[in-house]
């Protein structure tokens, strides 16, 4: 029975596909040939136009070329992407088709009585016109017709890569793709002055590039927070413009003749004759400066480049999450970055107590810790201290009962000494200082650690440790690398 009824139920569809071929066949009874084809059916090249005009759905644009550059037909003021029109006309530089109808007689079957969209392109030898009609009910391939000719169908739909929207076109300012930044300043609503100098001797490790200038004093901050920062630029939405053609009254009406916030970014780009992938590629260094201006309570903010005429509008979040920038936001994470294979010595303090580890560097087995000449298994501890982080950056915290202080003394010529204390804050944080100067809060479940890990370490010196493979992990690959 079941058999029986499925045996139907395929005969039906069986039915209706030949009911649908025959249907199709009865509509393009007009066509008198189709051959399947694979060869180039248009062609143009950007030199030789003068003018492209483009229709479609209810947008049009005409471009005209002078002097090998684009415009607007009708608003030569308007600052044409030029790239983006070159990217749009390079899918047609050689336009495939897979098959050809020829004599054709009634276009409307194509959908090419009433196109979705028409392109004339015009050089010194006259029009050539490609109109867009629908796709095949088959293959769901486009339908061309150039010239009121033959009709194509073609394997990549061309059209997706147009556009008839003048906004489209629409040369946007944008952030350089920075090889390498070397400055960031920033003033108004947020307050940053950040330096890269890889050679600068400001601290006590190398492991930072990029520097907080207050002053005289040079703080290191994270280049990845940097970077991120410049990314955050980059990605700023500037889909809305208010004016292309921007005066000093327009800056003004914006409150761009006062600016609330101004960022200037300087880095080094290739310069325009070198290679880029080359190892040598020759490089120029280049500055961006953006203003900003937003009304309290606005829920939209107004921002120009620097030489630019555009004025765009964000949204006022989007400000808010640009001006939120300062050395809190900048700084490292970790609390202190140690090479330890250039540690000299640890002293620590718990409960009142003091505790003297000496270290000593070997190249081919690490380091060795020890406390009144007994050796000691710090290396936990030391990356218990590598991982101490702060979940936030400030220096107004009330401090209450210290809980544990270290100080590490580093083997150069200055026997340099990073004091690190951790007080109490609440049940969550500990207050963090270094070097004196409160950075901010940490966990309190990591400083507990840390604490317990010292204090266990100290109290079992002399005892023969068991070594794991855990154990016997070398300083080095427990050494964190903070050059973000």
């Amino acid at each position: 029975m079941k058999r029986g009824k499925t045996l139907l139920i395929l005969c039906a569809i069986l039915v209706i596909a030949i009911v649908a071929i025959i249907v199709e066949k009865a509509v393009k009874q007009h066509i008198d040939t189709v051959n399947t084809i694979d060869e180039e059916v248009f062609t143009i090249n950007e030199d030789d136009l003068t003018q492209v005009a483009i229709e479609y759905n209810d947008d049009s644009v005409t471009l005209v070329q002078n002097d090998s550059q684009w415009q607007i037909s009708d608003d030569t003021d308007f600052p044409v992407d030029q790239d983006y029109v070159a990217d749009m006309l390079s899918y047609f530089e050689s336009v495939h088709a897979s098959f050809i109808i020829d004599d054709v007689e009634n276009y409307a079957q194509y959908g090419l009585d009433s196109p979705e969209a028409t392109i004339t392109f015009t050089t010194a030898d006259g029009d050539s016109v490609i109109t867009f009609g629908d796709f095949s009910t088959i293959d769901e391939k486009r339908y061309i017709c150039v010239d009121k000719k033959s009709v194509y169908l073609i394997d990549d739909d061309i059209l997706q890569y147009v556009s008839a929207s003048q906004d489209d076109f629409l040369d946007r300012d944008e952030i350089n793709d920075y090889s390498q930044i070397t400055s960031v300043v920033v003033s108004g609503d947020g307050e940053a002055n950040v330096v890269y100098d890889p050679d600068g001797d400001y601290t006590y490790t190398d492991d930072y590039d990029f520097y907080y200038v207050d002053g005289k004093t040079y703080s290191p901050v994270s280049e990845s927070k940097v970077t991120s920062f410049v990314e955050k630029l980059s990605s700023m939405d500037l889909t809305e413009y208010e004016t292309y053609k921007a005066t000093e009254d327009d800056l003004a009406e914006y409150g761009l003749d006062n600016p609330t916030l101004t960022v200037t970014i300087t880095g080094e780009i290739p310069a325009d004759d070198s290679e880029e992938d080359s190892d040598d590629a020759a490089v120029e260094s280049q500055t961006q400066t953006i203003y900003f201006a937003k009304a309290d309570d606005a829920d939209t903010a107004y921002l120009y480049f620097d030489g630019s005429t555009i004025v765009y509008a964000i949204t006022a979040d989007d400000y808010d999450d640009i001006a939120d920038v300062s050395y809190s936001t900048l700084r490292p994470s970790e609390v202190v970055s140690i090479d330890w294979t250039n540690v000299a010595q640890l002293s620590v303090d718990i409960d009142d107590e003091a505790y003297i580890v000496n270290v000593e560097y070997d190249e081919d087995d690490g380091n060795t810790y020890t406390v009144d000449d007994e050796t000691v298994d710090f290396v936990t501890a030391t990356s218990l201290i590598d991982s101490l982080s702060l979940t936030e950056v400030g220096d107004d915290y009330s401090k209450g009962t210290e809980e544990l202080a270290f100080a590490i003394t580093l083997n150069d010529e200055d026997a340099t000494v990073v004091n690190v204390v951790l007080y109490q804050y609440d049940g969550d944080s500990c207050v963090v200082a270094v070097d004196g100067k409160t950075v901010g809060l940490c966990s309190r479940t990591s400083m507990s650690s840390l604490r317990e890990e010292i204090t266990s370490s100290i109290l079992n010196k002399g005892k023969e440790v068991e070594e794991t493979e855990e154990d016997s992990t070398t300083d080095d690959e427990l050494t964190t690398d903070y050059n973000y």
